[in-house]
């Protein structure tokens, strides 16, 4: 199921949880939506199957199933649901970010390397061969970087992604990413404590719910309880450890918990906003410098042949 159709199940979902609906009676509601997708979480139910790992087969969002778990481990699935909601929010404003700014120079560049190709493997064999006849030599080095720097810096992006998705903890370093998983964790944290949970049984709840190596729950619980200092791989910053501090000092945690994605939450879409922004001059730059080097590397040789002819 795509995204956009997670989405819709959710959002529908969680309205007609809120109304009073059991879980199988949503169901029934919704089956029109997605017949076939409905029909075999219903059955999968009926079977005995989780909602998380049913969810996980039809390739829901990883967070989406964290917090599903989070609500069978607690029994506050309707609560979850409405968080998922709001991150679902979210991650589709950073989606439609994404194609307003970044999908026109992604084309464009993808359309230039096709084109880059093209003159690389038909006109500049000529070009070169029409060169050596006036003893005129281009830089192999720059010829090779002016025709292949796109495809260069395309692999090396390709091999990042992959790297920080099959390592996931190395997201940690990554000013944007921390922020994200910060937020999340806090909002989990937060329905436990509004729920009645002590937060040393929240933090054991999140733990058993939650990749541990991500969110590094028990470094967390060391350093407000016994005063260390954070790691670079947490997803926590010092502003986080501070607000936790101040909460637990004036016995209002979940308030002030609230008070701070209530706050973060709009300026982590200012950060991811301006650095799409960053992202779409970078590429435009990059084309215009490959452009130009594709110009410097076959037109002004042959002006100067044409020159001395």
């Amino acid at each position: 199921m795509n995204f956009p159709n997670q989405y819709l199940f959710i959002k529908n979902l969680d309205r007609l949880l809120a109304k009073g609906y059991s879980l199988k009676e949503a169901l029934t509601m919704l089956r029109n939506l997605r017949r076939k997708e409905i029909v075999y979480i219903d059955k999968k139910l009926q079977e005995g199957m989780l909602l998380s790992q049913i969810l996980r087969k039809l390739r829901f969002k990883p967070f989406i199933i964290e917090a599903i778990v989070i609500g069978e481990k607690t029994n506050k699935l309707n609560e979850v649901i409405s968080l998922i909601v709001k991150q679902m929010d979210f991650y589709q404003k950073m989606t439609k970010q994404i194609s307003k700014v970044l999908l026109y120079p992604l084309i464009l560049l993808g359309f230039a390397i096709i084109c880059f190709e093209v003159i690389r493997t038909n006109l500049y064999p000529i070009v070169k061969h029409l060169l050596s006849d006036y003893h005129y030599q281009n830089n192999n080095l720059f010829a090779f970087l002016t025709f292949n720097l796109l495809k260069i810096i395309g692999l090396l992006v390709l091999i990042i992604l992959i790297v920080f998705k099959s390592h996931k903890p190395l997201g940690n370093h990554i000013p944007l990413i921390k922020e994200y998983r910060t937020l999340s964790f806090l909002k989990y944290l937060e329905i436990l404590l509004v729920c009645g949970y002590s937060l040393a049984e929240a933090f054991r709840i999140l733990q058993q719910s939650l990749d541990e190596k991500v969110y590094r729950i028990d470094t967390l619980a060391l350093v407000l309880l016994e005063e260390r200092d954070l790691t670079k791989l947490t997803p926590y910053n010092q502003h986080t450890i501070e607000y936790f501090k101040m909460g637990i000092k004036s016995n209002d945690l979940v308030g002030v918990l609230n008070d701070y994605h209530f706050f973060y939450d709009s300026l982590l879409f200012d950060k991811f906003a301006k650095v799409t922004y960053y992202l779409q001059f970078f590429l435009f730059l990059l084309l215009s410098i490959n452009i130009f080097c594709i110009y410097y590397l076959i037109m002004i040789p042959m002006f100067q042949i044409t020159n001395n002819i």
